[in-house]
C-alpha cells in the first residue's frame, strides 16, 4: 500500500462550532476506515480481521452500525491512521494531517461523487430508507435471517445497493471486495452502504457549502 504523507490538508472555511467540527471529524474517520477496508493489497492477517468485523454485526440498529465503523477504524495500524499536524481556524483555514494516501483519496472520491448530484443523492437515500421500512427490513437481524428473506426483499436490496454504489462512485474493484466482505448478502450490503452514505453525505453537504474540501491527493 502507499506510504503515509505528512502534508494532506483538509480545507476549512466559514464558521464552525465545536460539536459541528467533532461530528465532521467523526464522519471522516469512519469513512476513512471504510475506504481502508476495501484496499486490495492488505496483508493477509489484516484482511482476516476486517472480514471478521464485517461478518459479526447484525445491522439491526444504530449501536451495531457505530461499532462497525469504530472497529474498522481501530483495526487500521496506528501509524496509518490520520494524525493531526496542525489546525488553523481562519477564513480560509485547514486541518493538516498524516494519512495513508490510498485511503484518504478513496474517501475523498466518495464525497466528491455525492457532491456531483447532492440533491438527487439525498432523495435516493430517503426513498431507499422508506422502501426498506415497507419491505420490513428496518429491524431485521440480517446476519441471522438472510435465508428467510423473500425474493421481493432480496431484489429490492440488490437494486438499492447498485444505486448506492453508483452514487458513492465505488469502483468495480471496491464493489467486488464489498460483495466479498458481505459474503454476497444483498441485505447486509444495502444496510452497510446506507450507513456509508450517511457519513459521506454529511461531509459532502459541507463541501457543497464550501465549508470543507477533502483533497484527492497529497499536497
Amino acid at each position: 500500500m502507499a506510504e503515509q504523507t505528512p502534508t494532506t490538508r483538509i480545507a476549512l472555511d466559514g464558521r464552525w462550532d465545536f460539536e459541528e467540527l467533532t461530528d465532521t471529524i467523526k464522519s471522516y474517520i469512519h469513512l476513512y476506515g471504510f475506504a481502508y477496508s476495501l484496499a486490495p493489497d492488505l496483508p493477509a492477517g489484516r484482511r482476516m480481521e476486517i472480514e471478521y468485523i464485517y461478518a459479526k454485526f447484525p445491522w439491526k440498529g444504530g449501536y451495531s452500525t457505530v461499532n462497525f465503523f469504530n472497529q474498522l477504524y481501530h483495526n487500521i495500524p496506528p501509524q496509518r491512521r490520520p494524525k493531526v499536524i496542525e489546525i488553523r481556524y481562519a477564513s480560509p483555514g485547514f486541518i493538516e494531517i498524516t494519512t495513508l494516501v490510498s485511503a484518504a483519496a478513496a474517501a475523498a472520491a466518495i464525497v466528491k461523487s455525492i457532491c456531483f448530484s447532492i440533491g438527487a443523492a439525498h432523495k435516493l437515500y430517503r426513498d431507499i430508507q422508506k422502501s426498506s421500512v415497507e419491505h420490513e427490513l428496518s429491524k431485521v437481524n440480517l446476519a441471522q435471517q438472510r435465508l428467510n428473506l423473500t425474493k421481493s426483499q432480496i431484489d429490492f436490496c440488490e437494486s438499492a445497493s447498485e444505486k448506492l454504489v453508483n452514487v458513492l462512485g465505488l469502483t468495480q474493484a471496491q464493489n467486488a471486495l464489498l460483495d466479498e466482505r458481505t459474503d454476497g448478502n444483498k441485505a447486509v450490503k444495502m444496510k452497510l452502504l446506507l450507513s456509508v452514505f450517511r457519513r459521506a453525505a454529511a461531509l459532502a453537504d459541507k463541501q457543497v457549502a464550501q465549508m470543507l474540501n477533502l483533497p484527492e491527493g497529497p499536497e
